[in-house]
C-alpha cells in the first residue's frame, strides 16, 4: 500500500509535477499497488454522509446499494424507504470521484468508462451470504452481468464511518498467482467451452451480442476471470495457501486498486462508498502486467476480440 500525501482537496500540491505523478499513480496500481489517500474533503465535499451512515440495516434489500449515473436509478432499498438522502449522496459521491480520479490519473480519464456507484452501509464481520458471494473469501473481481471484454475494474472507496476501519486481508497479485490454479482455471473453461451444449449455448448467445453491436468470442475473457473469481472461493489448497495481509483503512480514508488482480477480501468494517471504472488496455501504461495479456501468455491465444 502506498500513500498519496501531495494530492488534497485542491489537487496535486505542485502543478508543475502533477503530469508525471499522475503517470507514476497509474503504474504503481498496474503494478497491483493499493493508492491510499488519508485526506478525502475532496472526494466527500457536499456528501451528507451523515444521512448515508444514519441508514438503518432493516432498509437494506440486497447486498450492497447500487447507483447508475447515467440513469440515476437506485437499488438495493426495500420499498418504503426514503431514498433521496441517499441517492443524493452517491451522485455527489460518483460527481466527486470521477472528477478527483480524472486528476490523480489523468491518463485514464478521456478512456475510460465510469461503471455503477456501490454502498456498503452494513457491518462485514460476519455476514452470512453464499460463498459466491461472500466478501471475506479471498478473491479477484469479475462482473458476470457487466463484462469488460478485457478492461480492467479500477475502484476507488471511501472509508466514511465516523470512527471505525474498514479492514481487508490481500495478498500477491494476479501476476504472483499459482500457474497450478491459472492452469487449471483456463483448463476447467475451455473443457466447458468446447462441450456440445456449450458450444450452442455460446452460438446462441453470439447471436444475441451480435443483434446487440457485441462481436461473439468477445467475452472469453470475462468467462475466465468469473470461473477464477470462484475458484479462488473454493479451493481449499489456495485458501490454504495462499500469503495474506492485513490492511486497515482509517476513517475519512480512499483507496484505489485494480480489483482484477489483486486478491482481496472484506473482514470488518461499515459504511463505505464505491466508485467503478473499467479502463481500456490501450490506457494501460504498462499493458504487460494487465490480466488479459498474462491469460494470453499462459492460453498461446487471445482471450479478447
Amino acid at each position: 500500500m502506498i500513500e498519496i500525501a501531495d494530492f488534497g482537496a485542491l489537487g496535486w500540491r505542485s502543478a508543475e509535477s502533477a503530469e508525471a505523478r499522475a503517470k507514476a499513480c497509474c503504474e504503481q496500481l498496474e503494478r497491483g499497488e493499493i493508492l491510499l489517500l488519508r485526506d478525502s474533503t475532496r472526494f466527500l465535499d457536499g456528501v451528507d454522509v451523515e444521512a448515508l451512515t444514519h441508514l438503518t440495516p432493516s432498509a437494506v434489500a440486497h447486498k450492497n446499494i447500487a447507483y447508475h449515473g447515467d440513469s440515476g436509478e437506485m437499488r438495493g432499498l426495500r420499498r418504503g424507504v426514503d431514498t433521496e438522502p441517499i441517492r443524493k449522496g452517491m451522485a455527489l459521491y460518483q460527481q466527486r470521484a470521477v472528477a478527483s480520479c480524472a486528476s490523480l490519473l489523468a491518463p485514464y480519464a478521456s478512456t475510460w468508462r465510469v461503471e455503477l456507484t456501490s454502498f456498503r452501509p452494513l457491518e462485514e464481520q460476519g455476514r452470512r451470504l453464499p460463498r459466491r458471494q461472500r466478501n471475506d473469501l479471498l478473491h479477484i473481481d469479475s462482473f458476470p452481468a457487466r463484462p469488460t471484454r478485457g478492461a480492467r475494474i479500477l475502484r476507488c472507496f471511501t472509508n466514511i464511518h465516523p470512527t471505525r476501519a474498514r479492514v481487508w486481508k490481500t495478498s500477491n497479485s494476479f501476476k504472483a498467482l499459482s500457474k497450478d490454479l491459472l492452469a487449471a482455471n483456463l483448463e476447467s473453461v475451455t473443457s466447458r467451452a468446447s462441450s456440445p451444449w456449450r458450444r450452442l449455448a455460446r452460438q446462441l448467445a453470439g447471436m444475441a451480442r451480435v443483434l446487440g453491436g457485441v462481436r461473439s468470442g468477445d467475452l472469453e475473457y470475462d468467462e475466465f476471470m468469473q470461473s477464477l473469481h470462484d475458484r479462488m472461493k473454493s479451493d481449499l489448497r489456495y485458501r490454504a495457501d495462499a500469503p495474506e495481509f492485513r490492511l486497515e483503512f482509517p476513517p475519512g480514508a480512499t483507496w484505489l486498486v485494480f480489483t482484477d488482480a489483486v486478491p482481496h477480501a472484506v473482514l470488518e468494517g461499515q459504511y463505505a462508498l464505491e466508485q467503478t471504472f473499467f479502463i481500456p488496455l490501450q490506457a494501460m501504461r504498462l499493458p504487460d502486467e494487465a490480466p488479459a495479456r498474462l491469460i494470453e501468455r499462459l492460453a498461446g491465444r487471445r482471450v479478447t476480440a
